[in-house]
């Protein structure tokens, strides 16, 4: 008769990512020995507190839930033992939910992995057999063309490397495989007599793909720029009642990049005087480019990273 294990898993969406660094698999150990054993998924997503975005405002409530998940079980070994999903339905997302798949677990107490993908239900990859392939995996993050993600549908990947013994509780933590990144434009100067019109904003080398799980650099993994016009541009003016815009976008995550690979900003304004006749007078179109990074522009050796499963804010403000 097989013994049956109840094993306790809780997996959190929480602001940081999950970065274990833990040793590869050894895969040249054999004679598993393994019984049933029923798991029991708590999950639970929190509610975060995401900006949102002054043209196309964000519901923190949609922006982070649980819509499916696939739970993906490697041995010892390094084996795809196991895949299971859980599909919650587009109407009915989850922010906490029980799970209980019935595992094999290894009965000799040997390191196994767990992994969990959520809200990529239609877009699901063919899981490698390995564990190092997986570790080398990437996907494509599906980005809208307004530059955040189609449907609201975050990807979210967690896992746990570690032995798994009856009633013990293993705490997964799920994060976002994209980064959030808001510009707060204001103006230089602006007043009675000076305004400033926003036309466009372009994002250069925005990551599209993401690894699975964490790597040290991310070169390579970009695609077509994301760009938005803005018309009419009498709604997108910056003056004494409308001091800044706030615009809030999503990008893959961009580490160490190389000189050419460091992600951009691209603004393109103009800058309105009004004379004595109360007439406007608007110079001609000016763009302003500003690298982006994980600390302050004037930061020695400054980190040109932008880490998934992060919120980051800019101010950049327009000048002449």
């Amino acid at each position: 008769m097989k013994a049956y294990k109840y094993i306790f898993l809780l997996s959190c969406l929480w602001l940081a990512a999950c970065t274990q660094d833990n040793e590869w698999i050894d895969e040249n150990i054999e004679g598993e020995t393994a019984s049933e054993g029923v798991v029991h998924l708590n999950l639970q997503s929190a509610e975060i507190s995401v900006d949102t975005r002054s043209i196309t405002p964000q519901d923190p409530m949609t922006d982070n839930p649980i819509y499916d998940l696939c739970l993906l079980h490697y041995s010892f070994e390094g084996q795809l033992k196991k895949v299971e999903y859980l599909d919650f339905g587009t109407n009915a997302p989850q922010l906490s939910c029980q799970w209980n798949p019935t595992l094999t677990i290894d009965v000799q107490n040997r390191s196994e992995t767990l992994c969990l993908v959520a809200n990529m239900k239609g877009n699901y990859p063919t899981w490698p057999s390995r564990l190092a392939e997986l570790k080398e995996m990437t996907v494509g993050l599906k980005f809208g063309s307004n530059g955040l993600i189609a449907d609201k549908k975050m990807y979210m990947f967690g896992y746990y490397e570690g032995t798994i013994q009856s009633g013990m509780y293993i705490n997964i933590m799920l994060g976002r495989m994209a980064a959030a990144v808001k510009f707060v434009i204001s103006g230089k100067d602006v007043g009675e007599k000076v305004n400033y019109q926003i036309k466009s904003i372009e994002i250069q080398n925005a990551a599209i793909k993401s690894y699975l799980f964490p790597h040290n650099s991310t070169n390579e993994l970009f695609g077509n720029n994301i760009k938005e016009l803005f018309t009419p541009v009498s709604d997108y003016q910056i003056s004494n009642s409308k001091p800044e815009y706030a615009f809030y976008y999503q990008v893959g995550e961009n580490i160490s990049p190389n000189d050419a690979h460091r992600t951009k900003v691209i603004i393109t304004a103009h800058r309105g005087t009004k004379g004595d006749s109360s007439t406007w007078t608007w110079a001609a179109d000016k763009t302003y480019t500003v690298e982006l990074g994980c600390d302050q522009p004037e930061s020695s050796n400054r980190n040109y990273s932008l880490y998934r499963n992060n919120n980051y804010t800019f101010n950049i403000v327009l000048n002449n």
